[in-house]
């Protein structure tokens, strides 16, 4: 099974500012929350459409990510259908290969997969993503240098994308599923992912 997805990014984690673990350090918190969201505008696993629909996942990991470990929940968009539902399942839990599939080997548990309503919107540099009553988050971009546009992070050694992401900061992020966590003032990275296998 081929797929090819892309589309517009959404993370938070717990980390202040900016994220060490991005740079294989520690997180500057006793462990790293982390929430992110994935928009499909454009893809499909074989002949299976996955434009317009949406994936979440939350992580817990410890201080360092790399040393595994992880809790992960797993958010399906509702409006799927079977063979839709089981693509984004496969591909973003990286049982579908690509970049995602690095991942796996760092999770220890996975404490759930459901299907939700889930919305995820972008305007003016913000990104707010809505997953039933559990998830509710508004990220926006810092300003940069140049007093315009945002920072760039590119070929960070470590992270859910490959592709560059802009550095945000979080209005307000809560998680109130699996655990709860409130991510609100913290880290956040802006993107549009490409993933592929």
């Amino acid at each position: 099974m081929s797929f090819r997805v892309a589309g517009d990014y959404f993370e938070s984690c717990s980390c202040d500012v900016s994220c060490n673990c991005i740079f294989m350090g520690l997180a500057t918190q006793d462990h790293c929350d982390v929430v992110i969201g994935w928009h499909i505008t454009d893809g499909q696993q074989d002949d299976v459409d996955l434009r317009g629909l949406n994936a979440a996942m939350v992580i817990r990991s410890p201080k360092r990510m790399l040393d595994g470990n992880w809790q992960v929940a797993v958010y399906l968009d509702e409006r799927a259908n079977e063979a839709q539902s089981q693509a984004l399942g496969a591909i973003f839990s990286g049982q579908a290969g690509g970049h995602l599939a690095a991942l796996g080997p760092l999770i220890g548990k996975v404490a759930g997969v459901s299907s939700a309503p889930i919305t995820f919107e972008t305007q003016n540099g913000k990104r707010r993503l809505s997953v039933g009553t559990v998830i509710e988050g508004e990220i926006s971009e810092l300003q940069g240098g140049d007093g315009k546009t945002a920072p760039v992070i590119s070929n960070a050694p470590f992270g859910a994308l490959p592709q560059p992401v802009r550095q945000g900061h979080s209005e307000h992020v809560r998680y109130d599923g699996h655990w709860q966590t409130d991510l609100s003032g913290t880290n956040a990275f802006l993107a549009e992912f490409a993933y592929q296998s």
